[in-house]
């Protein structure tokens, strides 16, 4: 047999940790159109939207995680890194035993504030809908969150391909129940599955830890102040992040429903939900980073900053090809899903793709803050974000309804990205000449023209033979000039005889 050496083996488990990501998001993205496509088939758009502001509002009870479950994967990484594994395991006992106590008070209490707020978000049968989900929503979140200590352990244990395969048939059960029990129970059945989907990710992750971290107990029961002490202290900026988000994704969508109506909150969060789905199979490579980077930091600190610089290089590659194909299908996306073109939904599309691909940028940085510990200016960039897209939210709202609304989320996600860009590249002494940004100068003008084109087809003629020619067209230059770019070879020569040279 072929001898493996560290540094391959090494390599491979970060290549197919973010290969197993990828997968992941691939097919979460297609099990969720799947979803979309029969609810809104089924109870129309309205109704996803009571659904999904139901769901953002309940996430109030997250604060009560006390930034605790993000903590997991650098404190197992680092642990298992030394190597103290029985260590590791008490970090993830103690985590769940906490958040079992203290989900138990916490989730009581929400219930009747949310209760109240319904109605200054909806009216009519709306209202009615949503505070009869509201028990359900509460549960699902409390069942996700707690299975959430697991994801992040399997995460610590760089066996992302276990996480990633649980969460996948976490999501086909999901949909498999929304299909069955949505026609005859209506959103209450769409709720009753996502409850399936928490129990299934609670049980399955712990059996999928345990085997990973075998120093686990059958039953967790090792509680260590000591621990819970050190990632609280890691966790508080975590948590004044979740805080300041609470301004963001649940009150845009709050906002969305109360100046633009249960079907604006509901065309917003399918627009939302594509992009971010887009987006999340970009940022899944990035996100095996985490328990990397913590590992440099307790082993070659002098390679962190090279790790960043590379990650950006075959970001801006990635990026760049990815949302612009999806700006020009845009309207076959609105055709998808709503069976017609509709202004609304790709004016809410388009502002989406953009905010999240200025937002791709920062997550580099975000991510080697998470792995070197160093998440204050995370925290930062999260206050910024909710504080300009709460202010901005009421303002815009009120003068241009769904649309402002809109607008201000995407004012606030651009503005904390790139501060957050900006103070790590400027701590790490990293200026845009060791970026090599110019590599990427003739796919970014490919890029443009190609927008322009797909925003001219759309709104422009009703042909649908020159609508697909001018699209056809457009993205194959986008394909070429990402073909040519010079991060394509150096990707295939690097990835590929990784696990050439691991097999066996």
């Amino acid at each position: 047999m072929k001898e493996v050496w560290p540094a391959v083996v090494e390599k491979r488990r970060l290549a197919s940790n973010a290969l197993a990501n990828i997968a992941q998001m691939i097919i979460g993205a297609a099990l969720v159109f799947v979803l979309y496509l029969h609810v809104n088939s089924r109870l129309g758009a309205g109704a996803l939207g009571v659904w999904s502001v139901v769901l953002a509002t309940a996430s109030a009870s997250r604060l009560s995680d006390l930034g605790l479950s993000a903590s997991v994967t650098r404190f197992v990484a680092s642990f298992l890194a030394r190597p103290e594994p029985a260590e590791a395991a008490r970090v993830v006992e103690t985590v769940f035993l906490t958040l079992l106590a203290v989900l138990a008070v916490f989730l009581p209490l929400l219930y009747y504030p949310l209760f109240w707020l319904l109605p200054h978000l909806f009216e009519g049968l709306h209202l009615e809908q949503a505070r009869s989900l509201l028990p359900y929503a509460l549960v699902s979140l409390w069942l996700a969150m707690i299975a959430a200590v697991f994801q992040s352990g399997l995460d610590g244990c760089q066996r992302m391909d276990l996480r990633a395969g649980m969460v996948v048939s976490g999501q086909g059960l999901m949909v498999g129940l929304a299909i069955w029990l949505i026609p005859e129970h209506g959103l209450i059945g769409l709720a009753w599955a996502q409850i399936g989907q928490g129990m299934f990710l609670l049980v399955a992750g712990w059996l999928l830890l345990r085997r990973t971290l075998q120093e686990l107990s059958w039953i967790p029961r090792r509680w260590s102040w000591r621990r819970l002490r050190q990632m609280l202290a890691y966790g508080v900026n975590v948590q004044i992040a979740g805080v300041c988000m609470l301004l963001f994704d649940p009150l845009t969508k709050a906002l969305m429903a109360r100046f633009g109506g249960a079907e604006a909150a509901g065309y917003f969060e399918m627009a939302n939900q594509v992009v971010l789905k887009v987006r999340s199979l970009i940022v899944a490579a990035n996100q095996a980073v985490v328990p990397k980077v913590a590992e440099l930091v307790e082993k070659s600190p002098e390679k962190v900053q090279g790790f960043y610089r590379q990650n950006i290089l075959v970001l801006t590659f990635v990026a760049i090809p990815v949302f612009v194909l999806l700006y020009i299908w845009s309207g076959g996306v609105s055709w998808l899903l709503l069976g017609r073109l509709d202004p609304q939904f790709l004016l809410l599309l388009h502002v989406s793709i953009g905010a999240w691909f200025a937002n791709l940028f920062a997550g580099p940085a975000y991510f080697a803050n998470l792995g070197s510990g160093q998440v204050g200016w995370n925290t930062i960039a999260h206050v910024t974000m909710g504080v300009v897209n709460g202010v901005l939210g009421w303002w815009l709202g009120q003068r241009f309804g769904a649309e402002g609304v809109a607008w201000s989320y995407a004012a606030a996600l651009v503005a904390g990205s790139w501060l957050l860009v900006f103070s790590y590249q400027r701590r790490a002494g990293i200026g845009l000449r060791h970026l090599r940004l110019e590599d990427s100068g003739w796919l970014a003008v490919t890029g443009l023209t190609a927008v322009a084109g797909g925003q001219l087809v759309w709104a422009e003629t009703d042909d649908a033979l020159v609508r697909f020619s001018v699209l056809i067209v457009a993205s194959l230059l986008v394909v070429a000039a990402a073909w040519r770019h010079p991060v394509r070879g150096l990707l295939w020569h690097r990835v590929v005889p990784v696990f050439r040279e691991a097999g066996p």
